[in-house]
């Protein structure tokens, strides 16, 4: 059998110009399909770090403003350096601790601060870690549990009725809390250059301009409506 003299194929330079079109299809499908997977890694990041940073922000601020409820006036319920039943565990000097806070509240109005009930609580932040901690009085020793993770900051500010900083726990009647959270993995084209501070103007990590990690800041001002004003 013989071939026509006019049958034709593609010839080199032919075929060398497809490998090439398709080659540069296949390129313009993958950085877009590259560039959807990073946008949604990026929405996904910033959705858990809100998550994080208002669920943190929440559970503090609910237990926070109990703090000194005391309807029999019985129990002097407020503010402490240490909790009755954790004596040792911690100390907080409210002078210059600013990343630790206790208190204590008759929840069931017995006139008696119980270990249960959720009567004495306490929070710090683990820097080492990473994580917002609550203390956990009821356990077996007593110590500190994780309530968040991937936190960079926490800090408490505490103010008098006339809004100029309180040293020691009775005069307390206001507080600054803020709560600073970062992604879970670093992006390596993102660079974060926001310097972060609380409501007073105090920079609240350092060393966190600069890094590739995503970030948000939450801060909010807790009135104190169960604490005596110390006379």
């Amino acid at each position: 059998m013989q071939y026509g003299k006019n049958q034709t194929g593609l010839t080199m330079i032919e075929t060398m110009i497809y490998i090439v079109l398709s080659s540069t299809m296949m390129a313009s499908v993958y950085n877009a399909f590259h560039t959807q997977q990073n946008s949604y890694k990026s929405q996904n990041s910033t959705v858990e770090i809100q998550q994080t940073v208002r669920s943190g922000i929440y559970t503090m601020t609910r237990e926070i403003r109990s703090s000194g409820y005391d309807p029999t006036r019985n129990t002097n319920a407020g503010f402490v350096t240490e909790l009755p039943d954790a004596p040792g565990k911690f100390s907080i000097d409210y002078s210059k601790d600013k990343t630790i806070i206790a208190f204590t509240m008759d929840n069931d109005g017995n006139g008696v601060i119980k270990k249960d009930n959720a009567e004495q609580i306490a929070y710090r932040f683990n820097a080492g870690a990473h994580t917002l901690e609550r203390f956990n009085v009821t356990s077996t020793s007593g110590g500190w549990e994780a309530v968040a993770g991937n936190v960079d900051a926490l800090n408490f500010v505490y103010l008098k009725q006339d809004g100029t900083r309180a040293t020691v726990p009775q005069d307390i009647q206001y507080i600054e809390i803020a709560l600073l959270v970062r992604a879970r993995n670093a992006d390596p084209k993102f660079i974060d250059t926001t310097t972060y501070r609380n409501k007073q103007g105090d920079v609240l990590c350092a060393s966190c301009t600069g890094d590739h990690y995503r970030r948000r800041l939450l801060t909010t001002t807790v009135q104190m409506r169960n604490v005596r004003i110390a006379s």
